[in-house]
């Protein structure tokens, strides 16, 4: 694998089955699922499985077998998350056969590699795909530099436990603290904020991947992403309810940025808050009884207040001026940003909002603070350009990541 500054990136493929030209149809899906295994063993990719390939396909009405188009061998890698798709075709000529493999970029339908061999007869095929497969994993840290999540767009600067997914260049990403193992879970370019499922198995982000913003949620074991909310209005913010069960967001859907909560098996959608002013960026408590909120319901300056409400709504109570409030995992302490003459700073309050105390006093534009499951640090972007961690215990200030990583959310590495 690839390990630059603690941080190893393993991209995603997606094998299609190859075009046959001149040949049976069966030897060309031969010669495909030969290339899928021989890339299983290619250390530094991670191959989806077919059977995923074929779902998504069908859902979308895609012709899987025979795919010569790039475009649409990106779409296709594009809906599994693949960050590059292995596509060629077999072609008989006079009892020998040309076998041909390409590799496409997903985010950007560029072929990265394109290679062939010749087969005198059909008995030495899979003889020439073991060559090809041997040339590809040789190419695979050339492959892995061309893309868009190459190791210096964010390099591990703070070592924890647990896993931050964020936002990068329109996609999001997923870190390990402890490993440093990171990797690309979108590939539309259209996410933007996320949360890690309280079990750490999936994901749930909002993207505008289908027009609207909308909240989806995907198995990260298997890449599996079903689409949660579909309206004409934008969804965002998704925060999970500490069982699982239940995922809160915010919407305009009703004509005013308003929080609510769906059911993650059924899609039932319930409102939670109805105010003229907005309300945004709920935060789920880790009893599961209260919902942290922004709101501009009693400002008169133009600025958020931190506000608290019961899980279905009722009580909504004032904490007081600040943003992005996020609960400790004991539920004592709250973060939030507050802002001030030399920008946003970080502050920590009782859930009743009494006791403030400010944890930084440097400024700049702090935004999306979270706590690590011990609550020690707290996890955070500044100045919408990258991610850091501020230790409570010692007051010191780590840079996470470098080049553009933003909204970061804690979660729970999957057992």
């Amino acid at each position: 694998m690839l390990v630059v500054a603690g941080l190893t990136l393993e991209p995603t493929i997606a094998v299609v089955d190859f075009e046959a030209v001149n040949c049976d149809a069966g030897l060309a899906r031969g010669v495909s699922e030969l290339v899928r295994a021989g890339v299983v063993g290619i250390e530094g990719l991670r191959v989806i499985e077919r059977a995923q390939l074929a779902r998504i396909a069908e859902e979308q009405a895609l012709a899987l077998s025979g795919m010569v188009d790039e475009a649409t061998a990106a779409e296709v890698g594009g809906l599994v998350g693949a960050d590059l798709v292995a596509l060629g075709s077999v072609t008989e000529i006079d009892g020998a056969f040309t076998i041909q493999l390409r590799v496409v970029d997903v985010e950007t339908g560029e072929v990265l590699l394109a290679i062939s061999d010749t087969a005198g007869y059909e008995g030495w095929i899979p003889g020439k795909v073991r060559g090809l497969v041997e040339s590809l994993a040789d190419a695979a840290g050339i492959l892995r530099s061309q893309l868009r999540t190459t190791p210096d767009e964010y390099l591990l600067g703070y070592s924890g436990s647990g896993v931050i997914v964020f936002h990068l260049a329109g996609d999001i990403h997923y870190l390990d603290l402890a490993t440093g193992v990171g990797r690309r879970l979108t590939a539309d370019g259209l996410s933007w904020q996320s949360a890690i499922s309280p079990d750490g198995r999936r994901l749930a982000f909002s993207s505008r991947r289908d027009g609207e913003l909308e909240i989806f949620v995907m198995d990260l074991d298997t890449g599996e992403t079903a689409k949660l909310t579909d309206n004409a209005a934008d969804d965002d913010a998704p925060s999970w309810s500490p069982d699982g069960r239940r995922i809160a967001f915010h919407s305009v859907r009703d004509g005013n940025w308003e929080i609510y909560a769906v059911d993650v098996d059924t899609g039932e959608t319930e409102r939670l808050t109805n105010d003229p002013a907005v309300d945004a960026y709920p935060a789920w408590s880790p009893d599961g009884r209260n919902i942290a909120f922004d709101s501009m319901r009693t400002s008169y300056t133009g600025g958020y207040e931190v506000y608290v409400m019961e899980a279905d709504g009722e009580g909504p109570t004032r904490l007081g001026a600040g943003s992005n409030p996020e609960w400790s995992p004991d539920g004592e302490k709250m973060v939030f940003v507050r802002q001030g003459d030399a920008g946003g700073d970080l502050f920590l309050m009782d859930p009743d909002g009494g006791n403030v105390e400010r944890l930084t006093y440097d400024g700049g534009a702090k935004r999306f603070p979270c706590f690590t499951g011990d609550g020690g640090t707290v996890i955070y972007d500044d100045t919408h350009t990258d991610i850091f961690a501020f230790d409570r215990a010692t007051g010191d200030m780590y840079r996470v990541t470098w080049n553009g990583c933003v909204v970061p959310t804690w979660g729970p590495a999957a057992e």
